[in-house]
């Protein structure tokens, strides 16, 4: 590909982070692998996260915005139910859950959602987390895990560069670990190579 062709369709600037067009074509091949892996933990981890939240706090939760959420969490959910409305679409707790961003449901594992993600919580989230003894994860751990895997998922989803970056040099790992951790039948569904 010439380089006329490269500034036109790909940029100048966003070519000008790969070392070169092989290095760019294996970005590609990357993100496409690991599409199916980041939708089944996003939708597996929503889902897993609103079956829980039903239990303590109610059918609608997010409708009617669970007294423990943050502001920065009931502002995702304003926008979301503006977007909504906006596509004249009825405002329904399904429809609510699938709109918020995986920003949105990894900032219920942060610091100021300590009280609420205790063990018990956490449990019914990852029904596959380990025993303590065997492997200790807490609220950290998995916030910490998320928002890595959070950051690989919108480079991949914004297209931009996620081979040869030291920071996701074991993304393989966290990723097929959340999927597992949420229950042990979920990797087989896929499992990141």
């Amino acid at each position: 590909m010439d380089e006329f062709l490269i500034n036109k369709y790909i940029s100048e600037a966003r070519f000008s982070k790969y070392d070169s067009l092989e290095e760019y074509k294996k970005n590609i091949q990357v993100s496409q692998e690991f599409y199916t892996p980041l939708s089944i933990l996003e939708v597996s981890l929503r889902n897993a996260i609103d079956s829980q939240f039903k239990v303590f706090y109610g059918q609608n939760w997010l409708l009617n915005e669970a007294q423990f959420l943050q502001r920065d969490a009931l502002e995702k959910i304003s926008h979301a139910k503006s977007k909504l409305k906006n596509r004249k679409e009825d405002i329904t707790h399904h429809k609510l859950t699938a709109e918020l961003t995986l920003g949105f449901w990894t900032s219920l594992f942060q610091k100021p959602y300590d009280k609420t993600m205790r063990l018990q919580t956490m449990k019914g989230i990852f029904s596959n987390l380990p025993n303590k003894d065997i492997q200790f994860i807490d609220r950290k751990i998995i916030s910490s895990k998320l928002n890595h895997i959070r950051k690989f998922r919108n480079r991949i989803f914004h297209f931009e560069k996620v081979v040869n970056k030291d920071e996701f040099m074991n993304i393989t790992n966290d990723v097929n670990e959340m999927i597992e951790f949420l229950h042990k039948d979920i990797i087989e569904l896929y499992k990141v190579p």
